[in-house]
């Protein structure tokens, strides 16, 4: 009970930033933003599981027992699931990486203004030249 009593002011500002951006982001952007989150840990745990199979390959295989039926199925079905476990915890930290880098508006991309056609903004008035 003590720890939940003994924030750090680090973390309460942490979770204050995050919450003031929650609030202020409409629906579409919230169902945006967590479709990417599922897509960056989808991506990690295929990462995770090809990393397993990596992993695997590298093991000799055993001559004492016999060659089982459904083994290398079993196996493959126990990594993914155990790949998909970590990275919904968590995972590698490649989640992280990839959802900050993705949330990021990419160099050269379009602003909203440009795709909708709709007025620009006094930034770039400037710089268009009018007849």
């Amino acid at each position: 009970m003590e720890e939940i009593r003994h924030i750090p002011p680090l973390a309460t500002q942490n979770l204050a930033r995050m919450s003031a951006r929650a609030d202020a982001a409409s629906p579409e952007e919230a169902e945006k933003d967590r479709k990417l989150r599922k897509s960056c840990a989808d991506f990690e745990a295929l990462f995770i599981s090809y990393i397993f199979q990596t992993m695997r390959r590298t093991v000799p295989e055993s001559t004492l027992a016999a060659r089982m039926p459904g083994k290398d199925t079993y196996t493959m079905i126990m990594d993914h699931k155990l790949s998909e476990d970590l990275a919904r915890r968590g995972g590698i930290g490649l989640q992280k990486v990839l959802y900050e880098q993705l949330r990021q508006k990419p160099l050269g991309a379009p602003t909203p203004e440009e795709v909708t056609g709709a007025e620009p903004g006094a930034a770039a008035k400037k710089t268009l030249k009018t007849d």
